[in-house]
């Protein structure tokens, strides 16, 4: 689980700009966030926080060797996030564990919740 503060993405989107784009999201995250005419920090807000928290469940913390541009997380149709698995990701997590998302907006926060489920 992780807690992220609205305003403190606001606050790096206005000190940072594109470069904090860049560093955290992936390409078609910023895609989104492009796109997004109403509470786009938000939608950054809580991506920030789901892969924060996805660093916690698979046991790296911050000490990850993967960029955070390369954790991805998109929505199915139904607008049920979905963390993409890349070939660097899959290091960390079998491929037999299924990954399950949860984020949600309230106020100046958003907060995400990743639960890692195996099959063993």
């Amino acid at each position: 689980m992780d807690l992220v503060s609205i305003s403190f993405v606001e606050l790096m989107l206005a000190k940072c700009g594109e470069l904090f784009i860049q560093q955290y999201y992936s390409m078609e995250e910023r895609e989104l966030f492009a796109c997004k005419k109403r509470h786009a920090e938000h939608f950054l807000a809580g991506r920030f926080a789901a892969k924060e928290a996805l660093l916690k469940a698979i046991g790296t913390g911050m000490n990850c060797e993967l960029d955070w541009n390369e954790l991805e997380f998109l929505n199915h149709p139904s607008g049920q996030p979905y963390l993409v698995r890349s070939r660097r990701l899959e290091s960390y997590i079998q491929q037999q564990e299924s990954i399950h998302v949860s984020i949600s907006h309230h106020g100046d926060y958003a907060a995400a919740f990743i639960i890692i489920e195996s099959s063993q």
